[in-house]
């Protein structure tokens, strides 16, 4: 196993890290690819796997795919929407192939991973889309940031377990304690959930979402409350503003 330094040399990859790592696969189709995926987290030392609306598949024959990685087979957890898969993480990060379709911001992988210093550690989860399809529009609102692993023009797009090898490599290969100003707490993606919602709410409520909107600016709305990197007491601070402005529209009305 190797490491990537600045200096340009390679020796044993250093592979612990500030951060806990969840990798989420959404609705995977295949059993050896979910295998595939567990070895490759094996490789870098992250566990926690979870699966959302996977077809069924043999768990025998992803662990045999998964080789030492089986017991992230086994230890992996089905659950029924991302939005449950990633409740109780700090940062959702989807990966989307295409920057040329989304509205959503997209980072490039080695760009984001840079910023993984800013901050206490927190649990980030690694959202992946099916093998066909990808990560849907629909589950962009969820993510703070969507990140594109970068590729030849004429083959634009890796395969899952490529996927989640490279972004987990880019990460643990800058693993080192964490810098910049010490943040008492992190809110989780339940907690930014009421103030997406009340921020929505207010935009229909004063007239700025409507019939003439744009489909997409919704979705900005929902990305935008959740990308920055609030404190719990920053968050806590916003929701009360939003819903003061609730409750003002709500008596003129």
């Amino acid at each position: 196993m190797t490491e990537y330094r600045e200096d340009g040399a390679f020796g044993d990859l250093a592979i612990s890290s500030p951060h806990e790592l969840v990798v989420v696969l959404v609705e995977p189709a295949d059993a050896r690819n979910i295998g595939a995926v567990a070895r490759a987290m094996s490789n870098l030392r992250t566990s926690e796997l979870r699966l959302v609306s996977p077809a069924p598949f043999d768990r025998e024959l992803a662990r045999g795919v998964a080789c030492w990685g089986a017991e992230v087979v086994d230890q992996s957890r089905v659950v029924a929407t991302l939005k449950e898969a990633v409740s109780d993480c700090h940062e959702v990060v989807g990966f989307a192939s295409d920057s040329g379709r989304h509205r959503v911001s997209q980072m490039i992988l080695d760009d984001w991973a840079r910023s993984l210093g800013e901050g206490r550690s927190r649990r980030i989860a690694l959202v992946f889309g099916s093998e066909d399809d990808g990560l849907s529009r629909e589950d962009f609102p969820l993510c703070q940031f969507l990140i594109r692993i970068p590729s030849n023009g004429l083959n634009r797009s890796y395969n899952l377990a490529q996927s989640v090898l490279l972004a987990l490599y880019a990460i643990r290969a800058r693993a080192g304690d964490y810098v910049g100003c010490d943040q008492p707490e992190w809110p989780t993606s339940t907690q930014f959930d009421v103030f997406s919602e009340m921020v929505v709410r207010v935009a229909d409520q004063v007239g700025f979402l409507n019939q003439n909107s744009p489909p997409h600016i919704k979705d900005l709305l929902l990305n935008v409350s959740r990308r920055g990197r609030l404190t719990v007491r920053e968050l806590k601070i916003l929701t009360g503003l939003f819903g003061m402005i609730e409750r003002t529209i709500k008596r003129t009305a």
